[in-house]
């Protein structure tokens, strides 16, 4: 590493030069109350200033990119794109402050004449770039919504309402204690390299970035200057990166044969291994994640999935992330495959995945109960070792409990779910229609005889206690059907029953009566129908 340096400057020596915002940070992001909470301090600061006490904003990670005293900003751009919305904001209140104006625009070289270039330039989007110019050298905005125009406006206003009933002489003192005796630390690196590291280091100890900055700026470092352009809108396509790389972190794990105890997802990407080294190989991992969840694999698999969805964990995505990043491929047209002599396998994986995750979940309703198997079955899966047993190992044990749990409707936040699914393992029901039902509608959970006790005259309020909440009165519903249904008898409810896609519905709709022996009669056979479901994935091993 070079030399860096780093001392205090005030306001006014910090705006005596040139920055650059470079296109992977982030876009300007800072909310109104955090531009009040700035203003608030700087009177309060002024109020009690003796002109000696200096009021310190922070830290600047910054490095050259020429020789005329021009800046990259690797870390503090929100602070200064702040700030010069604040002096802007003073110089419209003010007059003409030339002082001010010379914190606003770069000199000319030859002349010093002030010219109408800013002091600071965003590469980050284009849209901020314009508003910034044009608010730093016209004092108003065409886009009255971006954050840049509504935390200038805000300053303006708070600058009005402060100098109420007060001379230009106390304006005067208020910007020579923010010009003078305001001061931000910039840290000067020789190199971009270094001021990443900074950046990185200083962000470790706790500054409030996350995780996704953190590594966006190691890949960006990574990278010849001709292909970060492309990289910035490759990162700009991802949804979620923060998630994509917790993802990616079980896939590494499982490539480099780790079961250990998981690591943080900093800790883990930051060690000196140099996982980020790389920052195509990462990239091309991120992308091909980020399709997954749009790749089609089959409407079975895919409905699995989504009931999966409303487990009360993540881990159980971790096993086919890790087996569709390993057998998926691109085809020409740029869409995910799965090429045919892997698809029955990965129907297995499913099926054994959502089996085991939901025995786990309903026996022990623990996160820590289910992490030393996903590890060894990410690592299984793509070393080609026997993954499957090692779910039924660990699940077989569990069996006669999970049964139990499932006769006395005691389900946990795993209730939703199960519900779900044996709806879809009723041998009436239409695959695509239930793959459609639960990707594009909003669904809930009916309770066939209502909870609401007045509506339930013909039943034992004993016995109606009793199977309330229990699989047998329990069943998925389209939320608009629900509605229409609501809380009547069962008799009224009939009509809306029959027009619904669920066959756990439908086949109500075909009953004359809705008494205690047909709810038990349900929740055998509902209990029939998941034994049946594990069986049939026991016999995968």
């Amino acid at each position: 590493m070079k030399t860096i340096t780093a001392k205090p400057e005030d306001i006014r020596t910090i705006f005596s030069r040139e920055y650059q915002i470079p296109m992977f940070q982030r876009e300007y992001s800072w909310e109104q109350e955090q531009c009040e909470t700035l203003w608030d301090d700087l009177i309060d600061f002024h109020n009690e200033n003796d002109k000696k006490d200096k009021y310190f904003l922070g830290n600047i990670v910054v490095h050259p990119i020429d020789e005329n005293e021009k800046f990259s900003v690797i870390d503090g751009q929100q602070r200064l794109t702040t700030l010069l919305l604040l002096i802007r904001a003073l110089f419209d209140n003010a007059g003409t402050v030339k002082a001010l104006e010379e914190c606003l625009k770069t000199k000319d070289k030859l002349s010093s004449e002030l010219t109408n270039n800013i002091r600071l330039n965003s590469d980050v989007i284009e849209n901020d770039k314009k508003n910034l110019e044009q608010i730093i050298l016209q004092g108003h905005c065409d886009d009255k919504n971006s954050r840049l125009y509504i935390n200038y406006d805000m300053f303006k206003n708070k600058i009005s309402d402060w100098k109420q009933g007060k001379t230009s002489d106390e304006l005067n003192k208020l910007i020579l204690t923010f010009l003078d005796n305001v001061v931000l630390l910039p840290i000067l690196c020789e190199t971009e390299d270094d001021a990443l590291n900074i950046f990185e280091t200083i962000n470790n100890r706790g500054l409030s970035l996350s995780d996704a900055d953190i590594f966006k700026s190691k890949l960006y470092a990574g990278i010849d200057s001709s292909k970060r352009g492309e990289f910035i809108d490759e990162w700009n396509d991802l949804d979620d990166q923060e998630d994509l790389f917790r993802i990616l972190m079980y896939i590494c794990r499982a490539q480099e044969n780790d079961i250990s105890r998981e690591k943080g997802l900093r800790s883990y990407f930051s060690s000196k291994t140099g996982r980020l080294q790389n920052t195509g190989n990462v990239m091309a991992s991120l992308k091909k994640i980020n399709a997954i969840i749009d790749t089609k694999t089959g409407i079975y698999n895919d409905s699995l999935w989504n009931i999966l969805e409303s487990y009360p964990n993540q881990y159980w995505r971790y096993p086919l992330y890790v087996f569709l990043h390993k057998y998926l491929i691109w085809k020409k047209d740029g869409e995910l495959f799965l090429p045919e002599e892997h698809y029955e396998e990965y129907k297995k994986l499913v099926m054994l995945t959502t089996a085991y995750y939901f025995i786990k979940g309903v026996v022990y309703n623990s996160v820590n109960t289910v992490k030393d198997t996903t590890f060894k079955v990410c690592a299984k899966i793509e070393h080609c070792d026997n993954y499957l047993s090692e779910y039924m190992e660990n699940m077989c044990n569990d069996l006669k409990i999970f049964y139990n749990k499932l006769e006395s409707a005691d389900l946990g936040r795993c209730k939703r779910g199960i519900i779900l699914l044996s709806g879809f393992l009723n041998e009436s029901q239409s695959v695509e229609d239930f793959y459609d039902l639960i990707l594009n509608s909003n669904i809930e959970i009916e309770h066939i005889l209502p909870r609401k006790w007045s509506d339930n005259n013909d039943w034992d309020e004993q016995k109606a206690k009793e199977v309330m909440e229990t699989l047998g009165n329990l069943a998925p519903f389209e939320k608009k059907l629900n509605i229409s249904a609501s809380n009547e008898f069962f008799k009224k409810k009939k009509k809306a029953y029959k027009e619904s896609k669920f066959a756990d519905i439908k086949d109500l709709s075909k009953l004359d009566k809705w008494d205690y022996n047909e709810v038990k009669l349900r929740e055998k056979n509902i209990i029939s129908r998941i034994k049946s479901f594990i069986k049939e994935v026991s016999d995968f091993i």
